[in-house]
């Protein structure tokens, strides 16, 4: 995780942003639980870790690998929606040097 997307996943989870949105707490949990498995999964399998396939591949190992897969694209789909609702929320940083005052 960037330095910038763990600041902004921190940022999500400030009070005044669940009163607003609670569902933010609900996708930082959902978020945490796809990490936790994915490093799981790796830990059980190695050889998840490079594209080296033992032949025949076990059962298991197929379906973890198609497992991580999914968890990515889950926590794509968390960030997408997460910074959606922040930009919402959250109005941008104003630059001061453009200001008229």
């Amino acid at each position: 995780m960037s330095p910038a997307h763990s600041c902004r996943d921190r940022r999500s989870l400030e009070l005044h942003l669940l009163a607003a949105a609670p569902e933010l707490a609900t996708l930082a949990l959902l978020d945490h639980a796809l990490a936790v498995c994915a490093t799981t999964l790796f830990a059980q399998h190695p050889t998840l870790a490079h594209d080296l396939r033992p032949e025949p591949e076990p059962p298991s190992l197929r379906e973890a690998r198609r497992l991580i897969a999914a968890t990515h694209r889950s926590r794509r789909a968390i960030t997408r929606y997460r910074n959606a609702v922040l930009d919402v929320l959250v109005p941008p940083d104003t630059d001061d040097e453009t200001s008229p005052f």
